[in-house]
């Protein structure tokens, strides 16, 4: 017999944490963007439209990996 503290609800099995820190992000990225590449972008966060997706906490930097793969694929001229 199943309990109501066994069952999942949907929010409990879809939840992910959307936020990563420097290392997670490059992780997530199957290591195809490296370290020096995203400082690089970071540098000029405001002008290129990837402020969006940081947030600082503290002395620690995460990034949102839905919106950093929308930055990423924005196509730019």
């Amino acid at each position: 017999m199943i309990t109501d503290a066994q069952q999942e609800t949907p929010q409990q099995k879809d939840s992910t944490f959307d936020w990563v820190t420097l290392p997670g992000l490059i992780a997530h990225t199957n290591n195809q963007v490296s370290e020096s590449q995203l400082r690089w972008w970071l540098r000029s966060k405001s002008t290129n439209g990837l402020a969006k997706c940081v947030r600082l906490r503290g002395r620690k930097m995460y990034f949102n990996k839905q919106l950093f793969n929308a930055w990423f694929e924005k196509e730019v001229v």
